[in-house]
């Protein structure tokens, strides 16, 4: 228990369709179906970790880790693959509660470093201020190239 009636907990079986959603509202449209293949793959991979945050006993936030290994010096770091609060759960202490997580298994595992990646957009503004009050600092610029792999 973290205050506020907030639990931060390992995601489980019966949170894949709460997953789905949260995938929605961070604006990646998921079904359950998509979900449920994801949480297949990633559950049991030693180098992935899934955390939910419970308000007032619902799911009201998810962390996704992953565990790299640095190719430009020795160790290893700590990337978030995905980090979302419902909206109507925002400003509660959640999502700094997932980042906290993040903080100490980074801790736990020996990283160096946790890398967290945050579109441009103008919607995210407030994210990144956030983010940075939390002590992540801007040092890159990212790029993607799409492959149109999947549909």
């Amino acid at each position: 228990m973290v205050g506020n009636n907030i639990l931060i907990r390992p995601a489980k079986e019966e949170d894949v369709a709460a997953l789905a959603s949260l995938m929605n509202e961070l604006g990646y449209p998921t079904t359950v179906a998509e979900m449920q293949a994801r949480y297949n793959g990633l559950q049991h991979h030693p180098d992935y970790a899934t955390w939910i945050a419970v308000c007032n006993n619902q799911v009201a936030g998810m962390i996704g880790l992953v565990r790299n290994i640095y190719y430009e010096k020795n160790g290893i770091y700590i990337s978030v693959g995905a980090l979302v609060v419902y909206k109507a759960y925002r400003k509660l202490g959640l999502g700094k509660a997932l980042l906290q997580k993040a903080t100490d298994w980074a801790i736990e595992l020996g990283a160096g470093h946790i890398l967290l990646n945050s579109g441009n957009r103008d919607e995210r503004k407030e994210a990144h201020a956030f983010y940075q009050h939390l002590g992540f600092e801007p040092k890159t610029t990212g790029f993607v190239k799409t492959l149109n792999l999947y549909p």
